[in-house]
């Protein structure tokens, strides 16, 4: 079943990313070298891309969103994160930052660049070969 396999993933580490969004403390341990925090959201935010292009790859409701789901788990994950920073300017201890939306995005933009590079046709392919 698609919606378990492929849907519920997404959902489920949506809600861990909100999750830990709205903890502080967990915010301070990731501060406790250089660019920790930054490269934190980078990476939640790469499995949250591949986990929406997985996700709208394989579901049957929308064909243009399975055709163009790189350009789809991209803009979800942009607007998750800049309502994700909004969020944050409502909890305790929290502040909204702008540079943590551009290491989202970043995130989110490696997974589909090293997806795009393992999924390009190589040269070496027979159905690539002219002749």
């Amino acid at each position: 079943m698609n919606l378990l396999k492929y849907q519920i993933p997404l959902v489920l580490w949506a809600i861990v990313v909100y999750f830990l969004s709205v903890v502080p403390i967990v915010h301070d341990v990731f501060r406790s070298f250089s660019g920790g925090d930054k490269l934190v959201h980078a990476l939640m935010y790469a499995i949250l891309c591949w986990l929406a292009w997985r996700a709208f790859t394989r579901q049957d409701f929308s064909p243009m969103l399975r055709q163009r789901a790189f350009l789809g788990a991209f803009i979800f994950c942009v607007v998750s994160a800049l309502m994700d920073e909004y969020n944050q300017s409502f909890i305790p201890g929290r502040t909204p930052e702008p540079m943590n939306v551009v290491a989202d995005t970043g995130g989110a933009l490696l997974f589909i660049a090293i997806a795009m590079l393992r999924n390009r046709p190589d040269a070496n392919d027979e159905e690539h070969k002219q002749g």
